[in-house]
């Protein structure tokens, strides 16, 4: 069953896990198969040009693009990341948050792809394309070819 965060809009905020929490990651929009996260600007998470880091931006692509996939499958999907392909534009600085969006282009039964924007004010700051692999425990894995 899909996340139907309209009817418990605050649903992200209790289960989000700590990482999440030290990034202080907000969830401003979901709807199937997209989502919209913020990740407000704050000097820990920059790197020492006071550019946000990059490892930051990674995370908050990694994050919103599961909830996007979450919206069509559920929370109770195993899922993991397979590949994150994350392209740099511009710096990201002050005084401007980071919001980025999500889509998922393509929900395959094991494979989703998608990709996300980030954005610092008007700027495209990063462009991401994601591959998560969903997993289902109660299926034997297939033998393997010799």
């Amino acid at each position: 069953m899909a996340i139907d965060f309209s009817r418990a809009p605050h649903a992200w905020e209790k289960e989000k896990s700590n990482f999440v929490a030290l990034l202080d990651l907000k969830l401003e929009e979901v709807e199937r198969g997209r989502a919209v996260m913020r990740m407000p600007y704050r000097p820990e998470i920059t790197n020492g040009t006071g550019a946000v880091h990059g490892g930051a931006i990674v995370s908050l692509c990694d994050t919103v693009f599961y909830v996007a996939l979450a919206s069509i499958f559920g929370r109770e999907q195993d899922t993991t990341t397979v590949a994150l392909q994350c392209n740099f534009l511009a710096p990201a600085g002050p005084p401007h948050d980071l919001v980025a969006e999500a889509k998922v282009l393509r929900a395959g039964r094991r494979i989703v792809y998608g990709e996300v924007y980030v954005r610092s004010g008007e700027k495209i700051v990063a462009h991401a394309t994601l591959d998560f692999l969903n997993s289902y425990p109660d299926e034997k894995p297939p033998k393997a070819s010799t």
